[in-house]
C-alpha cells in the first residue's frame, strides 16, 4: 500500500466481505468487538458495516482513516489479529477490499476533522 497523507485528507477503506450462511451473528459481534478498540488508535476516524438489503450474508465495511499507515500500524496490534481469526473463519472467501483517497467530502462528521486553512497575519 502507497498514500502519504497531505493536510486534511483522508483515506477510507473500503471492503465487501462474503460471509459464511449462519456465521452472520458471529462475525458481526467480532467486528463490534474490533472497532470498539480501533476507536483508540492513532488516525482513526470512523468506520460504519452494511448488510445489503438483497443478500443479508453479505457485509460492506467503510473505515475512514487519516493516514494509510496509521491503519496498517493498527493492523498490527493483537487486538487486530485476534480478530481477524474469527471474521476469516466466518467468511467463505478473501474479501475484496479497496482504498480511496479524499477529493471532495460534504459530511458534517468530515468536515470537523479537517484542518481549516490558516487565517491571513493580522486577521483577528
Amino acid at each position: 500500500m502507497t498514500g502519504d497523507a497531505h493536510q486534511g485528507e483522508i483515506f477510507q477503506v473500503v471492503g465487501r466481505f462474503s460471509l459464511r450462511t449462519g456465521a452472520e451473528p458471529i462475525w458481526d459481534a467480532a467486528f463490534q468487538e474490533r472497532i470498539e478498540t480501533a476507536a483508540s488508535a492513532p488516525g482513526w476516524l470512523g468506520v460504519a458495516a452494511w448488510a445489503p438489503v438483497a443478500e443479508p450474508s453479505q457485509r460492506v465495511v467503510v473505515g475512514r482513516w487519516r493516514s494509510m499507515a496509521d491503519y496498517e500500524a493498527w493492523a498490527l496490534t493483537e487486538s487486530y489479529l485476534r480478530t481477524k481469526v474469527t471474521l476469516d473463519s466466518c467468511q467463505s472467501g478473501a474479501p475484496n477490499i479497496e482504498w480511496f483517497r479524499s477529493i471532495t467530502i460534504l459530511d458534517a462528521a468530515e468536515a470537523a476533522c479537517a484542518v481549516p486553512p490558516s487565517a491571513p497575519a493580522g486577521a483577528e
